[in-house]
């Protein structure tokens, strides 16, 4: 199912699950993502699903709607699309991602097999999990989300170090002839993630900058690395469960 995740100042506010019949986006309180600031219509926008695929409306509104800087009337939304309504920005994340990872989990289903344990190493189990049993303060992970039409989808960034290139041994593979072996890398450290430039003559960008070092990545910043295109986020980390 496709999501609007509704954003303030780069910060996530909440997120929406697309509904059947569509969604109304504007600061009157019978919205479905009700904006409650005076630079928002008070029925300022709506997204309707079609048969081609889903659809922004602008409904005459005071300030305008605008899909990745561009002002629109009516727009296909494609995955990885920033709606922006006055001063908050929407992310859509298209169906066909969610539907991608319903599918890995299925096949994970699949492929697991129930594995008898002996008495002994079951009480081993049972006793580190009443060692995890106490609450924990929730863990992100960070996420690229492919926004180019390469059909990558999203990626998680569990390692201590994601190396990105066209070489085997990346986590991301890329192609292109002008792509380095390991054009660039993305490190997990406590005080958050950081992309590096490692090499090749592809050059690397954030937010349309370029980037010679290093650089320290924020809830979507759009990164740019030859043709591909994508964004990077955080979310909590999904917990075992018990």
């Amino acid at each position: 199912m496709a999501r609007v995740i509704l954003m303030f100042n780069k910060q996530v506010i909440k997120e929406y699950p697309f509904v059947e019949g569509g969604m109304s986006i504007g600061r009157h309180e019978d919205n479905t993502i009700v904006i409650d600031n005076l630079a928002v219509s008070a029925h300022h926008a709506r997204i309707d699903k079609t048969d081609s695929g889903y659809i922004l409306t602008d409904l005459q509104s005071t300030n305008g709607t605008f899909v990745n800087d561009k002002k629109i009337v009516s727009h296909k939304l494609s995955h990885g699309d920033n709606i922006v309504i006055g001063k908050h920005v929407l992310l859509f994340v298209g169906a066909e991602v969610e539907e991608a990872e319903a599918e890995k989990k299925k096949q994970k289903m699949i492929l697991d097999k129930t594995m008898v344990l002996d008495t002994a190493k079951q009480r081993d189990l049972l006793a580190k999990q009443e060692v995890r049993s106490e609450p924990k303060v929730p863990e992100k992970v960070g996420v690229i989300s492919f926004i180019d039409g390469s059909g990558m989808g999203d990626i998680e960034l569990t390692k201590k170090l994601t190396k990105i290139g066209k070489a085997e041994t990346s986590e991301v593979k890329l192609s292109g002839l002008l792509m380095g072996a390991t054009a660039a890398t993305i490190g997990r450290r406590p005080s958050g993630y950081t992309i590096t430039f490692t090499g090749g003559l592809t050059k690397l960008k954030v937010n349309g900058k370029v980037v010679k070092g290093s650089a320290p990545l924020k809830d979507f910043d759009t990164i740019e690395l030859g043709s591909y295109k994508f964004q990077f986020y955080q979310k909590e980390k999904e917990q075992p469960v018990s």
